[in-house]
């Protein structure tokens, strides 16, 4: 549903997103799952939409998902929500795994700084304008990302693990 005072036409946010972006906006048809991926190139685009014309003032989660062994991306799921009430509306946007890279959305939602960060400092995600991208949760120099299900810890196919509490 429709924020009536802010888009009384607008009726579906799925159809209407469509429509206005018709090259770099698809609904999810992936069984169990909703809402619309968006082209990365557009997406600061669509999300100031999805806030303006459609009144989702308020970004509640961005969360990156390693689809390692399905397929060779890392999505970054969002879900908004309007302070007036209603449903959730779940928007994603998908970069390859080698260069994962994102424009950030902080512009749009500020409240994104921090779950920028941790996508970055969990999965490599980088957020293109984000001005403070660095870890958040692993310390400076640590090596990789360990949420990303290639990731290995250092030391873990030696035959000696460097400390006896391994």
């Amino acid at each position: 549903m429709i924020n009536e005072q802010i888009a009384p036409e607008i009726k579906n946010p799925i159809e209407f997103l469509k429509h206005q972006y018709p090259d770099v906006v698809q609904a999810d048809s992936r069984e169990g799952y909703a809402g619309i991926i968006v082209d990365p190139k557009a997406l600061v685009k669509v999300a100031t939409t999805i806030r303006d014309q459609l009144g989702y003032d308020y970004l509640s989660n961005a969360a990156a998902v390693d689809y390692l062994g399905i397929s060779d991306h890392i999505e970054m799921v969002y879900h908004a929500y309007r302070t007036s009430g209603g449903p959730a509306f779940t928007f994603k946007a998908q970069t390859d795994r080698d260069k994962a890279e994102i424009p950030s959305l902080v512009s749009v939602w500020p409240g994104a700084e921090f779950q920028e960060r941790e996508a970055w400092d969990l999965y490599g995600v980088r957020f293109d304008g984000h001005r403070n991208l660095k870890r958040i949760l692993m310390w400076e120099g640590f090596a990789g990302h360990p949420m990303r299900k290639d990731w290995k810890e250092p030391y873990y196919e030696a035959e000696k693990k460097p400390f006896e509490s391994r």
